[in-house]
């Protein structure tokens, strides 16, 4: 199953970048988002102790960014919201008597290692307010 958490973090953060100023309720960034609140939540967690938003508790609490969109880039929301690199490795003990099995963990290690690099140094170079300037009315 491919992971949809960075996309559905990027929409969430162009939502409110989209309301500059205005507190969203999980329950109004979930119609946008096309998933249910509880969901948004658990995004706006990681969000929250990356310092990418900020969020108010209670009846009339809710999440707004914590500075400019501007400031904020692809892979801050990347790195906030990511669980494991790239390519997930298998975590078995390899077989000794085979050589690629001894080393092709160490190889896709670096191989993995490279392809997050890359990914991040990409991201980095956009900024959600490039994302916002997309947005057809």
């Amino acid at each position: 199953m491919q992971e949809t958490k960075f996309a559905v973090s990027v929409h969430l953060m162009t939502a409110l970048a989209y309301n500059p100023g205005k507190i969203m309720s999980s329950e109004e960034l979930s119609k946008s988002l096309c998933t249910n609140p509880s969901f948004v939540r658990k995004l706006v967690v990681s969000l929250s102790n990356a310092g990418l938003v900020q969020s108010q508790r209670g009846k009339t609490g809710g999440v707004q960014l914590s500075k400019p969109p501007a400031e904020i880039s692809l892979s801050e929301i990347y790195t906030a919201i990511s669980e494991r690199n790239v390519i997930e490795l298998p975590q078995k003990d390899p077989y000794l008597g085979c050589p690629v099995s001894k080393s092709i963990g160490i190889i896709m290690e670096d191989v993995s290692n490279k392809m997050e690099t890359s990914i991040l140094n990409s991201l980095s170079k956009i900024n959600l307010s490039e994302i916002l300037t997309q947005i057809k009315v």
